[in-house]
C-alpha cells in the first residue's frame, strides 16, 4: 500500500519499496528526499470547448493533500440530461437573450461528466475508513485519475458489481427529488419521462411506497423498462392525447404527485392538468428548448392550487450509499444494469453523444469504460 503520510521518505529502501508496490503507467516519479505529495502525475481528460467540440487533453493531477484520495476511473456514464445540454448547445445557460439569476452564463472550455467508479490508488495522510484498491463512487469529470476530496467518495461492498454502483449518483438525484416532493406511502404518481432519471424515480418512488404509478414517454424500449420496474400504465406520448387518456382511465383527482423527467415543457403542461387540486409537481429534469409562447402556468396551476417544486442536487452521499446498496443486496431493487443499453470506452465518448442524436429510441443509459 502507499499511504502518503511523511514530508520525506527517510530511506531509499523505503522509496523502492513503495514504488514496487505502486504499478501503474501514471506510477508517479519520486525522489528519494522529496515531499511525495507533490508528484508529477499526468491523466488524460475530457473538455468540452464549444457545442459538439469535444477534445482529450493530458493534464496533471493537483497536488494531494492530507484529506485527498488519488483516484483511478474504472467506469463513467453519460448523462443525457445535463451533459447532452451542454454537448448540442441546448443548456438555456448558452441563450444569450437569457437572464440568469442563480448562475452565469456558460464558459468554454469546460468539463463534462459527474458519474464515475473508481478505484483508490494513493491515501492522503489524513485520510481514514478508505483502503488502497477499494472501490468507491464519486462525482467527478470524464477523465482517467482524479484527486478528490475523500470526503466525497462513498465505498462500493465488494458484492456490488461497478455496472450496478454507476448509477449510485443518478439514484441519488432520482430519490432526492421523491424525497423533496413530498411523496407519502399510498400516493398515486405520475412521473412523465422514462430515460434513466424517469426510470431510476419510478425505482425510488416504489420503494418510498408509491401506490399506482403512470410512465409517460415516447419510446418503447423505455416505456417496456417501466413496465419491468413496476409501472402499472405507460402510454406513449405519439400514439396520443397523455391528458385525455389519464383523465379516462383513473377518476378525477387521482394523481396526488408527479414527476416532470423529460425536459418537456410540453410534458409539464400535462402533469399540471391531471393532478389532483392542492397536488404536487417535481421539476428533476432541466427542461430544455424554446421557452413555451403559452403561459405554462395558466389555468389549470392557478385553479388547482399546484404546488410546484424544483429538484437539482442530491441528498446525503453517504446515508444514500448505504441505502442504496442496501436495496440491491436485499433484493429490492433487481436487474438495474438492464437499463445499459449501449458501453463505450473513455477512448471513444464522441460515440455516445451519436448515439443519444441519431437512435434515442435505443439508448437509455450508456456507460463508459476505462482501461484497467
Amino acid at each position: 500500500m502507499w499511504r502518503v503520510t511523511h514530508p520525506t521518505l527517510h530511506s531509499p529502501h523505503a522509496f523502492h519499496a513503495t514504488i514496487a508496490n505502486f504499478s501503474h503507467q501514471t506510477t508517479p516519479i519520486l525522489a528519494p528526499n522529496h515531499n511525495p505529495a507533490y508528484y508529477p502525475a499526468m491523466s488524460k481528460i475530457l473538455k468540452l470547448y464549444a457545442p459538439r467540440n469535444l477534445r482529450y487533453e493530458t493534464h496533471q493531477l493537483p497536488p494531494l493533500g492530507p484529506h485527498d484520495v488519488h483516484l483511478r476511473s474504472r467506469l463513467g456514464a453519460i448523462s443525457t440530461g445535463t451533459e447532452s445540454a451542454w454537448y448540442f448547445g441546448t443548456d438555456p445557460q448558452l441563450d444569450p437573450h437569457f437572464r440568469p439569476q442563480r448562475f452565469d452564463h456558460a464558459h468554454f472550455p469546460r468539463t463534462l461528466g459527474y458519474e464515475k467508479v473508481a478505484e483508490v490508488v494513493v491515501l492522503g495522510a489524513e485520510v481514514t475508513g478508505l483502503q488502497i484498491g477499494q472501490r468507491v463512487v464519486a462525482h467527478y469529470p470524464h477523465a482517467e485519475e482524479m484527486v478528490w476530496p475523500a470526503a466525497k467518495v462513498a465505498p462500493i461492498p465488494d458484492d456490488i458489481s461497478d455496472e450496478e454502483a454507476i448509477f449510485a449518483n443518478l439514484i441519488n438525484v432520482a430519490s432526492h427529488g421523491v424525497r423533496r416532493s413530498g411523496m407519502q406511502l399510498g400516493d398515486d404518481v405520475l412521473i412523465t419521462g422514462a430515460g434513466a432519471v424517469g426510470l431510476l424515480c419510478l425505482i425510488s418512488a416504489r420503494l418510498a411506497g408509491a401506490n399506482r404509478v403512470i410512465v409517460t414517454d415516447a419510446y418503447e424500449k423505455r416505456l417496456a423498462l417501466a413496465r419491468q420496474f413496476g409501472a402499472d400504465v405507460v402510454l406513449n406520448v405519439r400514439e396520443g392525447d397523455v391528458v385525455g387518456e389519464i383523465n379516462g382511465r383513473f377518476p378525477p383527482n387521482t394523481i396526488d404527485v408527479a414527476f416532470e423527467c423529460s425536459s418537456s415543457y410540453e410534458a409539464l403542461a400535462d402533469a399540471m392538468a391531471v393532478v389532483k387540486r392542492n397536488g404536487r409537481i417535481c421539476v428533476m429534469a432541466q427542461l430544455k428548448g424554446a421557452y413555451p409562447k403559452h403561459p405554462l402556468f395558466g389555468m389549470d396551476f392557478h385553479l388547482g392550487e399546484l404546488e410546484m417544486i424544483s429538484s437539482d442536487g442530491q441528498w446525503d452521499l453517504h446515508k444514500h450509499a448505504r441505502w442504496f446498496f442496501g436495496t440491491i443486496q436485499r433484493g429490492q431493487i433487481r436487474r438495474l444494469t438492464d437499463l445499459i443499453t449501449h458501453r463505450i470506452p473513455f477512448s471513444d465518448i464522441q460515440r455516445g453523444f451519436d448515439i443519444i442524436e441519431q437512435q434515442p429510441e435505443e439508448m437509455v443509459k450508456i456507460v463508459v469504460t476505462y482501461e484497467q
